[in-house]
């Protein structure tokens, strides 16, 4: 197909087009005398990059679905543009107490806890894949809302993001297909459920150990059982734990985040209280 023909049937331009070129999303067959010829594969391709432009999506995106496949690549995409939504929000909610109360200093800083913020949640997108990402981000962001005053806050926080800057966690294909499908299956919703059950269980872990004795005593069950232990779920569980123990996520990202924000540190706190609590009430294990 001749260019005016690919404009007519995908609905771009030919400057658009030969953009595209440029960048090499499409790389058309060129005939003897230099024209550039077309193929049905070059037009299905330039309607999928159309779509995604109209879709919002950077050049760089678009190359990314097109290497990567539209399922994990849109899914990440996604992912950081829910986080990009979240931010404005909170941007809009500060512009409007610019305006309701004209604190400029006190904005500015509220301004500056936001863009540290999304700058660890988006390393935190980066280094974690699938699932497991989102789940890291969910956990650790009620805790990142305050400003950074202290130089041993600063110091935390440049350990932070050289840690997360480092990090690339291996994942064997059948547990990446494995956690694919656990991605798909866990919205944000559902994490969110999750993670506000963890968060009543260690601000009152005695009622929670009470009011779930027996969903606790099967999970138990389940987790200890030589089945539970040839899945997937247990073998990806084993994976992400020994690379935390391998990587420093918990000898060096933990002692960080604890030390970055207060609000942090007291939530750790809880939870090793919590866990003390639920190991003395499960009792001993045979």
């Amino acid at each position: 197909m001749r260019i005016g023909e690919v404009c007519r049937e995908c609905g771009l331009t030919k400057k658009a087009i030969a953009y595209y070129g440029e960048q090499g999303l499409i790389v058309p067959a060129m005939t003897e005398n230099g024209y550039r010829r077309y193929t049905a594969a070059d037009v299905a391709r330039l309607k999928k990059i159309a779509t995604l432009r109209k879709l919002g999506l950077s050049v760089s995106e678009i190359r990314a679905v097109l290497e990567k496949g539209i399922l994990p690549a849109a899914r990440d995409i996604a992912d950081r543009r829910e986080l990009d939504m979240e931010a404005l929000r909170e941007r809009q909610a500060l512009l409007r107490q610019l305006a309701d109360e004209g604190d400029w200093e006190r904005i500015r800083a509220r301004a500056d806890a936001l863009e540290n913020k999304q700058s660890l949640l988006r390393r935190l997108l980066e280094a974690f894949p699938g699932y497991y990402g989102k789940w890291i981000c969910l956990h650790f962001a009620p805790f990142l809302d305050d400003p950074i005053a202290t130089q041993d806050q600063r110091d935390a926080w440049q350990t932070l993001i050289r840690f997360l800057d480092e990090q690339e966690i291996d994942i064997p294909q059948d547990l990446r297909a494995y956690m694919d499908e656990m991605t798909e299956t866990l919205d944000t919703d559902r994490m969110k459920r999750i993670s506000e059950a963890l968060a009543a269980a260690v601000r009152q872990p005695e009622q929670y150990f009470r009011d779930h004795r027996d969903a606790l005593a099967q999970y138990q069950a389940v987790m200890a059982s030589e089945a539970y232990r040839q899945t997937p779920a247990y073998r990806l569980k084993a994976h992400l734990e020994a690379w935390q123990r391998q990587s420093g996520y918990n000898d060096v990202f933990i002692p960080a985040m604890r030390r970055l924000s207060p609000a942090y540190e007291a939530y750790h706190r809880a939870l090793e209280k919590a866990n003390e609590v639920f190991l003395r009430q499960r009792g001993p294990q045979a």
